[in-house]
Parts: structure tokens; sequence; C-alpha cells
């Protein structure tokens, strides 16, 4: 068994946290776990690419993840879920994509529009099985009264969806374990998110 996933955003969103947190409940399960984070770009707002690989380690042979060779790709910004098409193929790879925008800088600068959602999935829909799409942010801040945790919904929505195969008791020790700060939101948000994915 192999599982590739690539997580995806901007700086702020808690791509590299729910990278550690999936590794972390897939080394809970036994799997061995490889990956890689290119974090540099983080701190001005720029993409995060993430890759989490779990599964038999000798099928693990890189932390990265080859062209066309995601079985799940999770964009916390939609604009960066098309980016990352590089790494899909139509018959493998399902798209989790939470839909609130985050505008580039020079975007606003220049008073550029940002591309409606519909236009965004008809790019992403020649390379994906299959695409999902949450208000994860607009969610986290009515019911948390802030958007932090909106990356808790995305992966709990993963979970519920059956794209992510993790059982959620591992993966709410490992929330545990990387974010103890405000636990019980936190559980509370990727529960949120379960419920949210089931219902699709």
């Amino acid at each position: 068994m192999k599982f590739d996933l690539m997580l995806t955003g901007v700086g702020g969103e808690g791509v590299l946290t729910s990278g550690v947190i999936i590794a972390r409940a897939a080394n809970l399960e036994g799997y061995y776990v490889r990956g890689v984070q290119l974090h540099g770009l983080a701190q001005r707002g720029g993409t995060i690419p993430t890759f989490v690989r779990f599964g038999d380690e000798k099928e693990l042979s890189s932390p990265g993840i080859m062209q066309a060779n995601a079985d799940l790709v999770m964009a916390f910004e939609p604009m960066e879920a098309v980016r990352a098409v590089f790494y899909a193929r139509k018959d493998k790879t399902n798209f989790i994509i939470n839909d609130h925008p985050h505008m580039p800088i020079y975007a606003n600068l220049l008073d550029v529009p940002y591309p409606k959602m519909k236009l965004i999935s008809g790019k992403i829909k020649p390379f994906a099985k299959g695409i999902q799409v949450f208000g994860a942010h607009e969610l986290a801040k009515k019911e948390f009264n802030d958007t932090i945790f909106g990356n808790l919904i995305l992966i709990g929505a993963a979970v519920g969806s059956n794209l992510l195969p993790l059982k959620e008791k591992n993966l709410k020790e490992a929330i545990k374990a990387t974010v103890p700060v405000e636990t019980e939101k936190n559980l509370r948000a990727f529960d949120l998110g379960i419920r949210l994915g089931k219902k699709r």
C-alpha cells in the first residue's frame, strides 16, 4: 500500500501544520512515512507545496511525489490547486479545495480580478478524478470566529469524504500532539469537517 498526498496553499493557512498532523497520524497507524516541505516562501505569502507519503517502506523510495502521481491534492487556496495539476492525473487524483481566495499582492496592486471558482474547477477537471470544494475558511470564521481552524475542517472533510485513508482516532491523537493550544476547538473543527465531508 502507498498513498501520495500533496498539500498546497499560501503562508498562514496551516499547510505545514496539516502536513505534520497527517504524517503523525499515518505513523500512529504503523505506516512508514516520508515527506518534504518547501516553506521558505511562506514568510511572504508564497506557495507552500508539501508532500506526505505513507505506506510500505519498500514502496517509498523518495520523499517527493513524481509528476502525475498524487492520490490526493488538498489545496487550502483555490489557485494553488490549479498550480498543483502537474502532480495529478485523471484516473487517480482527487482534489479537496478550500474555496477562499488569497489575492496575490501584485494582483491587488494592479486590480486584477480573481478567477471564479467555476473557472478554476474547469482548469483542474482534465487532471482530476474528482473535485470537492468546501467553504472551510468561512465556516471556521462562523463557528469559531477565527479562520485559523479552517485547515482542521479541510482535513476532516477529506476523511469524511473517504479520500484520506487514515482513522479518525489517530488523526485526533496527532492533532493533540501537534497543536496543543486550543485543542478542544481544533478537535471540534476536525469533527465539523468530517460531518461536512460525509454529506457529499
